[in-house]
């Protein structure tokens, strides 16, 4: 949990040094991508990648994958639809699921690339969770992935979380790879990993931040006591 807060603190200081060039993009005018355009878009210099497969073995199991992708830049046009005009800004954000249960064998799969590369250095990010569960008729998996990464003048930063689960059977399996990059002058990577794991079932979940910055970083420690009004009890 504390490691949490802290990815939620450089989110916070990130959002100072960017100044006034974060903004919120303007989805107005947005629309729902065709499934050619979401295998792999980019607007200026963000992008996402991702990818879900769920299968599901059994006369009664279910299985559903979904992907959802969303860029905006400051300069241009995105698949078709204007975005709000802003200067040295671009935004990506990325979010996939997987479920299958009720089978004898049911399997969930994602992964997913996102990568902000800006004037400040690159800030990306490129996880794989697989989840299994079989030996039960009741058995289930999931995963999720959920990703974003901003780009401005003064910094780029990524960040998100990775879940996957399984449960409900003699055999469960849930395994996340995940790899954050940053370059630049001023360069920091955030994790924070929870596991949960008893007999037939099993979830694990990361959260990352990475952050790379034109200017120095302030210590999540430090922006908290920056925050505290001065004579607040402690």
């Amino acid at each position: 949990m504390g490691n949490r807060l802290r990815i939620k603190a450089m989110v916070l200081t990130i959002g100072m040094l960017a100044g006034c060039d974060a903004v919120t993009p303007n989805l107005r005018e947005s629309r729902l991508l065709t499934g050619s355009e979401m295998d792999q878009i980019t607007a200026g210099s963000v992008g996402a990648i991702s990818r879900a497969e769920a299968h599901a073995r059994g006369l009664t199991s279910q299985a559903t994958a979904s992907t959802n992708t969303l860029v905006a830049s400051s300069s241009g046009m995105v698949a078709g639809a204007h975005t709000v005009n802003a200067a040295s800004w671009n935004y990506v954000s990325s979010q996939l699921s997987a479920s299958a249960g009720n089978g004898q064998t049911v399997t969930a799969s994602g992964s997913s690339y996102v990568y902000v590369d800006g004037e400040n250095g690159v800030a990306q990010i490129d996880a794989a969770a697989d989840a299994v569960s079989a030996g039960g008729g009741a058995s289930r998996t999931q995963v999720s992935i959920n990703f974003s990464g901003i780009r401005t003048s003064r910094a780029d930063l990524a960040f998100g979380s990775v879940t996957a689960a399984a449960c409900c059977a003699p055999f469960a399996e849930a395994q996340i790879e995940l790899t954050g990059g940053a370059g630049g002058p001023y360069a920091r990577e955030l994790r924070s990993v929870s596991l949960s794991n008893t007999r037939g079932q099993i979830q694990t979940r990361t959260d990352i931040a990475v952050i790379s910055s034109a200017l120095p970083m302030i210590d999540p420690g430090q922006m908290s006591g920056l925050l505290t009004p001065l004579g607040s009890p402690k």
